[in-house]
């Protein structure tokens, strides 16, 4: 390799203490997960995407002087996660001003990532006092940074449909309404001397009066107002400058995998069909006498599928989640440390947001949870518990992210980066598969709402690519999706907002993700025959770390052939 260096095992492991260095200093989110202090909230402004660039060019180019060919295994590894997030940190600049970052889904957790900061702010010593003010100071300054970014983006063109402004303009409102929680109670400030400690107070309710709930108001205001001159009457990137180019980048950056639009609508739409032959079926068990359409909308609306109480709907998810607990030690060899267990999700992010989230253990909170949706049990359908608690949490996201972090012969770096989410909702979508061959469905109903949340993640497949790059009107897609999904009119509405406006072309990594391990299953299946071991396989997958899903195909290979070598 032109200009190589003699030893490439130590240049790569210091280039990749360097990198790592870099993202704890910078990212809050990321310090809070490892215990560390928060010192600086990051704004999102278009000089901190290219110092980020610059960053991940230097880095790249430290890389190609490394031959790959001449590292262990799980080096090379290392050495693809650290090219991969040295592109993302460059592709991020080049792209700055067509991300969107005011909407519900990702403004809501831009601004919730931050808040947690304050949340989990611990008061030990007399300078935390100063840090903490300082750290207010600095949340005035990244909501004035979002308004920045809206404003840019209005100058170039790229402004989001009206429904989406009044999804947004209500969160950011909803933020400059109570900000009560920034201000410190007793208890948390034992550790200060008395007067320190009103002095903290005091001060905490001046820069929330006085930044914190204005600049969301002014934020909230110009969303309102002058941002709406322009607005289109439908979502999607291609309408942009640029978007069909940045839609085509999205597909990549979410799926790690070169794929045409077009070649993922139709994939879409085929699976689509042949699920809706599986839930024929399934009605034909439950001798079901209407049509299909019947089926589907006795599923979507019968009482026997929608919980009395949003703590009925918690206690259902756990119930499934033992089953897959206790099915667990025949498909997999090792087990995260970390406990899990569900919670409703926040109330002010129930709105914006379909079903919920998983919340990844922190040094602070050393334990999983997925945070649901239920707040309007009349309209939270439990069809779907049984898969989307595989998904969220056992076998799904808890056994993969919590096991990640918790293995400390990974990198630093390898260890904390979920940035691949191809592989990390590939992998919720593999476990709710693979759900089935734990016996978590035990009945057609059970069985049906696993259909329905495939059925979900494949008319995404449809609908993300049709609005985004076929040009469909968001009320074609929710057409679309109203005649093969079980969903709520409102959750229809919501989720067609997050493909076409908020995070285009995300939705697509679960199948993509989803299909591309099952056929790894079976390549290996087909190759060792006998000597195949799916706990083994699993560990696989997923006791390595997040990875690209072309690295996660090169990997299991390696892994065959180093079964097949020792036959």
């Amino acid at each position: 390799m032109n200009g190589a260096i003699g030893d490439p095992a130590s240049a790569l492991d210091a280039l990749a203490g360097e990198h790592w260095q870099r993202q704890v200093r910078d990212d809050y989110f990321l310090r809070q997960r490892l215990g560390l202090p928060v010192e600086t909230i990051r704004p999102l402004t278009v000089e901190n995407a290219e110092d980020d660039a610059s960053f991940g060019r230097g880095v790249l180019e430290r890389l190609r002087k490394i031959d790959p060919e001449c590292l262990d295994w799980e080096r090379r590894l290392t050495y693809r996660a650290l090219a991969h997030a040295a592109s993302q940190g460059v592709a991020y600049a080049r792209h700055f001003w067509l991300r969107q970052q005011i909407t519900p889904y990702a403004g809501g957790a831009n601004v919730a990532f931050v808040e947690s900061a304050f949340k989990q702010f611990v008061f030990a010593q007399a300078g935390d006092a100063a840090r903490y003010e300082a750290l207010l100071h600095q949340y005035a300054a990244f909501v004035r940074a979002l308004e920045a970014i809206a404003r840019g983006q209005h100058q170039r063109g790229i402004v989001l449909p009206n429904v989406e402004i009044d999804a947004a303009a209500a969160v950011f409102e909803a933020y400059a309404r109570d900000q009560s929680s920034l201000i410190p109670g007793e208890t948390a400030l034992e550790a200060l001397a008395p007067s320190r400690r009103t002095a903290l107070r005091e001060a905490a309710l001046a820069v929330v009066a006085d930044e914190i709930v204005p600049a969301f108001a002014s934020l909230a205001h110009y969303l309102g107002g002058p941002y709406r001159e322009g607005a289109p009457q439908r979502g999607g990137l291609s309408q942009y400058p640029g978007g069909a180019d940045f839609y085509r980048h999205l597909i990549v950056e979410n799926t790690t995998l070169t794929i045409e639009p077009d070649a993922l609508h139709e994939w879409g739409l085929r699976e689509v069909a042949e699920l809706n032959e599986r839930l024929g079926a399934i009605a034909s068990e439950t001798n079901f006498s209407g049509s299909l359409d019947e089926f589907r909308a006795f599923l979507a609306t019968d009482s026997r599928f929608f919980p009395e109480t949003r703590e009925a709907f918690g206690d259902l998810l756990e119930g499934y989640a033992a089953v897959a607990a206790e099915a667990a030690p025949s498909f997999f060899a090792r087990f995260p440390k970390a406990p899990y267990g569900v919670a409703p999700l926040p109330e002010e992010l129930a709105a914006s947001q379909t079903f919920g989230y998983y919340d990844q253990p922190t040094a602070a909170r050393p334990s999983g949870r997925y945070l649901y949706n239920a707040w309007r049990p009349e309209r939270t359908s439990t069809l779907t518990a049984g898969a989307l608690i595989c998904h969220e949490l056992v076998p799904g996201h808890h056994f993969q992210i919590a096991l990640q972090q918790e293995n400390e012969s990974l990198t630093d770096l390898r260890r904390y980066d979920f940035g691949s989410v191809g592989f990390i909702e590939g992998w919720g979508e593999y476990a709710a598969e693979l759900g089935g061959e734990m016996g978590v469905y035990r009945t057609p109903y059970d069985r049906a709402g696993r259909i329905m949340q495939d059925m979900m993640v494949s008319v995404r497949l449809v609908v993300d690519t049709g609005m985004n790059y076929f040009d469909w009107s968001r009320e074609g897609a929710m057409e679309y999706m109203r005649r093969n999904l079980t969903l709520s009119e409102t959750q229809i509405e919501t989720e067609s907002l997050r493909y076409s406006t908020d995070i285009p072309a995300q939705a697509l990594a679960y199948k993509t993700g989803e299909r591309t391990m099952l056929q790894l299953r079976e390549r290996a299946r087909a190759t060792l025959g006998s000597a195949f071991d799916i706990r083994k396989f699993h560990g696989w997958l997923i006791d390595h770390g997040s990875m690209t899903l072309d690295t996660l195909r090169e990997h299991v290979d390696h892994q065959v052939d180093a079964v097949t070598a020792s036959a």
